[in-house]
């Protein structure tokens, strides 16, 4: 009978498969990496985060979207709090008149819908905190030109065809001016060196709306296929004080807007992060890092992160494939 030699191994450090959660030797690990606005905060990857994530596939049913529909006529109206409630049970129960237990219904939707909010602004921020701009945009609907419909969907093809042919980045949402009701879309956009199209131009000229002289910068490109436009050049500083970010979030809770994204803008970026590299530790629901500003940079960890292909089982049992 043959007996299988075990061979011992002298240092642990060296196999590649780390066993449960021990942690990986701290002289240099990977961590999930966003920006908060003001520092990079770094999260560990553990092998437990690699199990796959379960999607849920439940259908809607006729009441979900009925639902759907009377909130966002609440946020049109402006509705809030008791009065949304009542508007959206009225509307309920006419056509489910015998709906069973309506009001925990009522009260368990709107509190998705409101945990929903949070998690699209949280996302939104940290995308445009990671991630590099350099001009404030807005596109101004000109019904000599097109309708709304159109508006919406051959800027959306516009700019998509940036992305992919100059390399363009953009973000942002479709809102109404609340004096007029006029359709805008108000982004961050980011145009590499020398991909910019049309001529951009400075212009001063009479505001009716705000009844007073003000300065815009539009690009002729767009205004001869969309109408009025404005291309504000965007520094750092102006991003992170929030006054840009907050100016388009507060039409994405009114409106109930989705978020227009190109590909490629990632949330946060998966990297090494050395001891060194730490300014301190920080408890918020877990333990995370600050990390010094200068451990991420644009060019090389996030211009050309690519989530799927690096996989948090990848980062932590085949480190040499990612190195």
């Amino acid at each position: 009978m043959e007996y299988a030699n075990l061979i011992p191994i002298e240092n642990m450090t060296d196999y590649p498969f780390p066993f449960f959660d021990e942690p990986i030797p701290p002289t240099e690990t990977y961590y999930k990496v966003y920006n908060d606005g003001g520092h990079y905060i770094a999260t560990r990857i553990y092998r437990s985060q690699a199990k796959a994530k379960s999607h849920n596939n439940t259908q809607r049913e006729d009441i979900d979207i009925l639902f759907d529909s009377l909130y966002n006529a609440t946020l049109q109206d402006g509705l809030k709090a008791d009065e949304q409630v009542a508007y959206i049970k009225a509307g309920i129960l006419k056509l489910f008149p015998h709906c069973y237990d309506l009001d925990g219904y009522v009260a368990d939707k709107l509190e998705r819908k409101r945990h929903n909010l949070y998690a699209r602004k949280k996302r939104f921020r940290r995308k445009a905190n990671l991630n590099k701009w350099n001009y404030f945009v807005t596109f101004t609907y000109d019904d000599g030109k097109q309708d709304e419909n159109t508006f919406r969907k051959k800027l959306r093809c516009c700019l998509s065809h940036l992305h992919t042919r100059r390399g363009w980045r953009y973000m942002g949402v479709f809102e109404r001016a609340p004096e007029t009701g006029r359709l805008h879309f108000h982004g961050l956009l980011y145009v590499p060196d020398g991909e910019m199209i049309g001529n951009i131009s400075e212009r001063t000229d009479y505001s009716t709306a705000q009844s007073k002289m003000q300065t815009t910068h539009p690009n002729d490109f767009f205004e001869k296929a969309f109408g009025r436009n404005d291309f504000e050049e965007l520094n750092e500083m102006e991003l992170r004080h929030g006054q840009t970010l907050n100016y388009i979030l507060k039409y994405i809770g009114k409106t109930g807007e989705r978020i227009v994204y190109s590909r490629g803008i990632p949330t946060e970026v998966c990297v090494k992060v050395k001891a060194d590299d730490i300014i301190t530790d920080m408890q918020d629901y877990g333990t995370k890092y600050i990390l010094f500003d200068d451990v991420i940079t644009w060019e090389r960890d996030v211009m050309n992160f690519k989530r799927k292909q690096v996989s948090i089982f990848d980062l932590l049992c085949n480190p040499q494939r990612v190195a």
